[in-house]
């Protein structure tokens, strides 16, 4: 069977990985002249879970995401893949109620989430805490560019190729796997995409930052230093739709670390930054499902700012659905939560 994905970020280039090894024949079309050209090509990359204070359609699809991520991130090499452990400070109201919430209706065990005091969220992180913190020992980062093209190896990728029309495909079924661009397509037209503009920060490492064990998550988050180097982020502008470099983003994502860890306050050199517009809906969830099943036309977009993970859950939900087998891995809920007919 030969899906043509279009978009070759994390969405389609996950949706080939896991359709050959259900002995699909996936083909890429992307538009630009790279793999991950979007969003999808930061050099650092936080994996987590989207948090939530109940078990639900929710909570099934990005606890699935997680572990099943983990699986994949085992046997590739040289996706720049460290799981060091991620803490999430308690450093609002919401914070302190959903978070405990999280960590005892998910029912993961403390040895994958569990909530610590300050002293014990200093000990880990190998800097002083002043927050309560949600841990994920399991969390970490990876490359979500070299992820891109680790999952497309072996794949027929065509780059530089827009498609502006699918009846130009000729294909089993087609995959429309990206962000805000899919809206050009009058199969996705109604869905109510929604842009959001993030940029990242690169710092140079202090004595005290490079002790840094874990990613630590405040609203923003930094990394700990590959090379000398903190990725730190994200800048979260609803009502920006463009990939320009904002120099006041650089100096508000550094203020935020120092306004909640100010054990890292300091003079740091920036030495690098990158903005990109992910994919969002109303309801903050992916949308993955058929758009046209008489014409097996499919979706997988609105990932936002978890897209690592969800974008690989997608594509296994999708080749269950093209396949027909392992859709009983998906409850009913599930389902109705990600199809683009919500949306109708």
């Amino acid at each position: 069977m030969k899906i043509a994905i279009v978009g070759g970020g994390l969405a389609g280039t996950a949706c080939a990985y896991i359709f050959r090894q259900h002995g699909m024949t996936p083909v890429i079309y992307e538009a630009r002249d790279e793999l991950g050209p979007g969003a999808s090509g930061n050099e650092v990359g936080l994996y987590n879970p989207r948090f939530t204070a109940e078990t639900g359609p929710e909570q099934e699809f990005y606890a699935g995401a997680f572990f099943e991520a983990l699986k994949v991130f085992e046997v590739l090499e040289g996706i720049a893949w460290n799981p060091c452990g991620a803490l999430h400070l308690v450093n609002d109201e919401k914070k302190a109620k959903r978070f405990p919430q999280t960590a005892q209706s998910w029912g993961w065990g403390p040895e994958r989430m569990r909530m610590v005091h300050a002293r014990e969220a200093s000990e880990i992180a190998g800097v002083r805490i002043d927050y309560d913190a949600l841990y994920l020992p399991q969390s970490g980062t990876v490359s979500p560019r070299a992820l891109c093209g680790r999952y497309a190896e072996g794949v027929e990728v065509h780059l530089n190729h827009p498609v502006s029309d699918l009846a130009d495909i000729s294909a089993d079924a087609i995959v429309l796997a990206g962000g805000m661009g899919l809206s050009k397509f009058p199969e996705a037209a109604h869905l109510p995409l929604r842009a959001v503009r993030g940029q990242v920060t690169s710092i140079q490492a202090s004595a005290e930052s490079a002790r840094l064990r874990c990613t630590l998550g405040y609203g923003g988050y930094i990394a700990p230093a590959i090379e000398g180097v903190h990725c730190l982020g994200s800048t979260f502008q609803r009502w920006l739709d463009h990939s320009e470099i904002i120099g006041q983003d650089d100096l508000d994502n550094i203020l935020r670390l120092y306004e909640y860890v100010p054990a890292l306050q300091g003079e740091y050199a920036v030495s690098g930054q990158r903005a990109a517009v992910r994919t969002t809906s109303p309801d903050h969830f992916p949308i993955v499902g058929a758009l046209d099943e008489a014409r097996k036309i499919y979706i997988s977009t609105a990932h936002g700012s978890h897209g690592i993970l969800s974008s690989l859950r997608a594509a296994q939900y999708l080749a269950a659905l093209l396949s027909g087998r392992g859709e009983a891995a998906f409850s009913e809920g599930l389902k109705e939560r990600l199809s683009p007919g919500r949306f109708r």
